[in-house]
Formats: structure tokens, C-alpha cells, sequence
């Protein structure tokens, strides 16, 4: 499994020279499963990856949506592969909306947004509720689990044999009135070959953020600890966030881990980075 990050950012897209390293795309991530490409989120990331695709000519894709606010919808439109009649598109995804979510993404292409009509996308598109459910794709496993967020919000665990990624993006783990409790999440996550949790926050902001569905570095860290994941990523970085100072942060936390004999060494995720597991 390979898990290659094409956005990282939370809010909105930040096209700022001080932002640039850690990256100023919103989300999206290219997860590799064999012969199969799953794509999770569609934020302006998406751009870059749907050129990608289409210079390595790949046409079945499956796209998991964890929800429908615009950081991680935003890209969709711009997302080369839909033009093409060669694409066969699966859309993962639930919403507690009275909109299904095709109506959503078509909604976000309507006439007042975008010139080009969802019904005129040349892919053959196809959607897939996954409300409670689990899913496979090329021999492996996706299980879903509510998240902390105040649009209803899924996390994804991927899996197969004794590797296996779990992403929470939004999810705030000191809710409170959360949906999800930590024990539930901290058992979702369990042994996990890598974890990537949504770090929005420091310490000193949240108290002035609480309800916005996001979490803090060291929240983050302590699910990982608990769940006895192996490695750890940080992502959705706050469009305020520059590079400099998330350079700091990551000195902290790292500190921090080592001064309680953690061994796990958490890593602020980059745009453009790969992992392999």
C-alpha cells in the first residue's frame, strides 16, 4: 500500500510563498492498492493528481468522499479524468443530508459556480453509500466510522493482511458532545501501521475553537499512543499555518515524545510526500 498526499491543508487552498513545504492544497490523498488507485477527499489537491492519472492512463478510480464541506469537495471540478470517456469513476461516500451526494457535487457544478453541468461529465460515474458499511477493492478492506464534526463526517480503515491505514480527517477527539467516543475511535485505529489524524489546532487555540471538529497535535499524538499505532502522520494544517512554524512544532512534539518515552515519533505530513506500508 502506498499513500501518496496531494493536498494538505484544511479550510481553504493558501497559495502563500511561507506555505509552501508543507503544502497549500486542501485534501487529497493517492492511496495505491495493487493494481487499483483510491483517491480520498477532493480538494484542490485533486488537480495536480487527476494530471497524473491521466499521463499514466489509468481509468477505473474510486474516489472516497469523508464528507461534503468545500476544502474536501473544491478540487472536483477540476479533476481532469471526469472530462474523459475512458474513466469509470466510483464515489464512496454517506451524508446525513436530504441531498443524496451526487446532488451535492452536482449542486457545487451548477450554472452559478462552474460553467461545465455535472449531467455533461464524459466519465462513467457511479455512487456507492457506504452509510454503516464496509467496502473491498483489489483484495483489500475499507471499514468507515463516524468522526467528531459538525457535518456528518466518515473516517476510513484500509486494510489487508497485516498492513493497514487509517485516515481521520475533521474529527475532533475532545468533543463535546462527541458522536464517536475516544474508546471507539482508539479501537478503530488499533495496531495500525499508520495512523494520519487531523492536527488542526495547538494547545493555546483550541479553547477558542472547541465545536469547529478539529484536534490538537498532542490530542492526536495520545490516540495514537493508546491505540498502539506504529506510525503517526499530521495533517490539515490551518490556513494560517506557515512553514516556520509548523517546523517548530514538529521540533516540540517530538521533544515531548521523547520525554515520555513514547516511541512513537509523530511526522507533520507534507504535500508531495509518500509512504509506503
Amino acid at each position: 500500500m502506498k499513500i501518496k498526499f496531494w493536498g494538505t491543508r484544511g479550510s481553504i487552498p493558501v497559495p502563500d510563498r511561507r506555505m509552501m513545504r508543507y503544502g497549500g492544497n486542501t485534501t487529497c490523498v493517492e492511496v495505491t492498492l495493487g493494481e487499483k488507485t483510491l483517491i480520498i477527499d477532493a480538494g484542490t489537491g485533486i488537480r495536480l493528481l487527476g494530471e497524473q492519472i491521466l499521463r499514466r492512463k489509468i481509468n477505473d478510480l474510486t474516489l472516497f468522499l469523508t464528507h461534503s464541506h468545500w476544502d474536501h469537495i473544491q478540487g472536483f471540478p477540476f479533476f481532469k479524468p471526469i472530462y474523459s470517456k475512458k474513466t469509470s469513476l466510483t464515489i464512496l461516500g454517506c451524508t446525513d443530508s436530504y441531498n443524496p451526494l451526487k446532488n451535492i457535487l452536482a449542486r457545487h457544478m451548477s450554472s452559478e459556480y462552474f460553467p461545465v453541468p455535472f449531467d455533461e461529465l464524459a466519465a462513467k460515474i457511479n455512487f456507492v453509500n457506504t452509510c454503516g458499511g464496509s467496502y473491498a477493492i483489489a483484495g483489500h478492506t475499507l471499514r468507515f466510522i463516524r468522526t467528531n464534526h459538525p457535518s456528518y463526517t466518515l473516517g476510513v480503515r484500509i486494510e489487508k493482511g497485516n498492513s493497514s491505514f487509517v485516515f481521520l480527517t475533521d474529527n475532533e477527539l475532545e468533543s463535546e458532545k462527541p458522536v464517536t467516543s475516544f474508546g471507539e475511535l482508539r479501537n478503530f485505529c488499533r495496531g495500525a501501521s499508520l495512523l494520519v489524524h487531523d492536527a488542526q489546532f495547538t494547545t493555546g487555540e483550541y479553547p477558542a475553537r472547541k465545536g469547529w471538529g478539529h484536534s490538537t497535535f498532542e490530542q492526536a499524538i495520545e490516540l495514537a499512543h493508546a491505540a498502539g499505532v506504529k506510525k503517526l502522520g499530521l495533517t490539515h494544517h490551518d490556513p494560517t499555518r506557515k512553514d516556520t512554524e509548523l517546523d517548530a512544532i514538529a521540533n516540540k512534539i517530538k521533544t515531548t515524545c521523547r520525554k515520555k518515552s513514547l516511541s512513537l515519533l509523530p511526522v507533520i505530513i507534507k504535500e508531495s510526500s509518500s509512504i509506503l506500508i
